[in-house]
């Protein structure tokens, strides 16, 4: 599965330019190809060609839908105006930045800008009483392709190198959101005790969720992190606070930058003096990369959500219980109209397992699984939600015996998954195999449609639907020959073709990381250092619908896998 090159170089031809703004620009408002392709009237293969490159936007009036849709403002228009006008940008000499003419737009001056290989450029600016100023835009910024450039046009006129210092110290705020696209960092004004505020994106259910943090200097001693806090006051004026806050510390050695985060309600009792200088400790393996972000995106966007409306979600859960009486059972979203889609998401797993636990017992004979589930954002619910952990144990015990357990991810799901949502799938799968669970995919995405369910091959099935259903869920047991023939032959054709089989689960775990694109290596050691020391003193949850049980049982098996090859 081929991918564009991270940034912009000097020697890409316009259409490549064009389609490197286009996935950078979907990527940051977290839109997958498909949705784009949806929201453009074209197909998904036609995304996937503008964004590789091999073929622009045919017309005028395609690439400006495009625009609007992303938000560009206009300067995917001005790309592909260059690619039809078949000339090449202009060259920005090295010796000193360029001052563009005042008659050309700023977004143009900005694409060749960002294909240069100039320290910097000079662009007009119109201020309100018409006067033309030049504008320093750093091209470092503009590298950094949607942020850097949406950032220049909507600023207008930005921070100097020494003032962008200033505000961004230990330079977290850049690592951050180079490294997790969507991710939105702000200064408070006035800041009082925090330093930024942190919006995480949300997702196809999520709401997005935020963060204050604290970045302060620390340093690496006996394993640990020690975080100084030299202004004591304000430390305890941050922690004190009912708001969720993150303490981030900065370890800077050999010319890089490294940050680790710790719950800062977890840390208001390891508040310590050394010389009149408060300190915290931290483990090392909260070091902030993709499995910590992941794990913090989605605890938080769940955590928050299923808080907020608790009260509603336990009255509604009591009113819904005469369900419970039906063998079969199809429940819009309608029927919880006040709630939130994660409150509503909770309901439906939660109603599926226990509709699954009640009807196990009776069927004819070892069943086979099927589960919907694609992206990191879904299948986290097996780590997150309170019911989820209890439920697969209680699964394996009633069956007494190995079960298969199949999923359908197809490789246009895994190339527009970020990767911390890959490693969240992951971890899901890991701990199902830690159960005994033997995990089992198909990449056809002709099985996409198919409903979750537990069929007892030829003999009877049943159904139980959450994920991406057009309610909150959709159960049945039955003995119609047709669904139950549809079932068994989707099981089976995942069993004898599955991209994972290998007679152990570390084999098919690996298997299933290298299809993830996911380095083996590094989540065996990851996961191991996470799993000596907890998820919960990196992010403490707060409903008691949510519980970190499930991540810590899956870091904890895949810390004890073997690494070699």
């Amino acid at each position: 599965m081929g991918q564009q090159p991270n940034v912009l170089t000097p020697d890409q031809s316009p259409q490549h330019r064009l389609g490197y703004m286009i996935r950078e620009l979907r990527e940051a408002r977290g839109l997958s190809m498909r949705e784009l392709a949806a929201k453009t009237f074209v197909s998904h293969s036609k995304v996937q060609r503008w964004e590789n490159g091999d073929r622009p936007p045919k017309d005028r009036g395609e690439v400006e839908l495009i625009d609007r849709e992303l938000g560009a403002g206009g300067f995917l228009i001005e790309l592909w105006q260059e690619i039809s006008r078949a000339s090449k940008p202009g060259h920005v000499s090295d010796a000193a930045p360029h001052v563009s003419d005042t008659s050309r737009g700023l977004v143009t001056a900005l694409s060749q800008a960002a294909a240069s290989d100039a320290e910097g450029i000079f662009v007009p600016h119109r201020l309100d009483d018409g006067t033309v100023v030049l504008v320093a835009l750093d091209r470092r910024a503009l590298l950094r392709a949607g942020a850097g450039i949406g950032t220049a046009v909507v600023a207008g006129l930005p921070m100097s190198t020494s003032a962008a210092a200033a505000e961004d110290p230990f330079g977290f705020a850049q690592r951050a959101t180079e490294s997790w696209s969507g991710l939105r960092l702000s200064r408070p004004d006035p800041g009082f005790d925090v330093d930024w505020h942190a919006l995480l994106p949300g997702g196809r259910s999520m709401l997005g969720s935020q963060l204050s943090l604290q970045v302060h200097p620390a340093r690496i001693e006996g394993g640990r992190v020690i975080l100084s806090l030299p202004d004591q006051r304000r430390a305890k004026e941050f922690l004190a606070r009912p708001h969720r806050g993150l303490l981030v510390g900065a370890v800077e050695a050999g010319g890089t930058t490294r940050f680790y985060a710790l719950d800062g309600r977890g840390a208001r009792a390891k508040l310590t003096r050394n010389g009149g200088v408060s300190e915290v400790t931290a483990p090392t393996a909260y070091e902030l990369d993709d499995l910590t972000y992941g794990i913090l995106w989605a605890v938080s966007n769940y955590d928050d959500a299923l808080q907020a409306d608790d009260q509603a979600l336990s009255e509604t859960r009591s009113d819904l219980r005469a369900y419970e009486r039906l063998s079969a059972s199809a429940v819009s979203r309608e029927a919880a109209p006040g709630l939130n889609p994660v409150a509503h998401m909770w309901l439906g797993s939660d109603f599926c397992a226990r509709h699954i636990l009640r009807a196990l017992p009776d069927l004819p004979a070892l069943p086979s699984f099927w589960t919907r589930e694609q992206r990191g954002e879904e299948a986290s619910a097996w780590l997150i939600f309170d019911h989820k952990f209890p439920y697969l144990r209680k699964t394996t015990e009633a069956l007494s015996s190995t079960s298969t357990r199949a999923f359908c991810i197809p490789e246009d799901v895994v190339r527009s998954s970020p990767q911390h949502e890959r490693i969240l799938l992951f971890l899901a799968v890991a701990l199902m195999e830690s159960m005994g669970i033997q995990a089992q995919f198909t990449t056809d995405p002709a099985y996409e449609t198919v409903e979750g369910f537990v069929v007892a091959p030829d003999k009877e099935a049943v159904i139980a639907n959450w994920v991406r259903g057009d309610g909150m869920w959709h159960v049945d047991v039955t003995a119609r020959s047709s669904v139950v023939r549809e079932f068994t032959i989707a099981a089976r054709d995942v069993n004898a073709d599955s991209i994972t089989a290998a007679p152990t689960p570390a084999g098919r775990l690996r298997a299933l990381a290298q299809y993830l694109e996911l380095p083996w290596s590094w989540l065996i050691e990851r996961c191991g250092q996470l799993a000596q020391h907890g998820s919960s003193g990196l992010i403490q949850s707060r409903s008691r619908l949510v519980s970190a049980a499930g991540i810590d049982a899956a870091c904890t098996y895949v810390g004890s896998l073997p690494a070699g090859h």
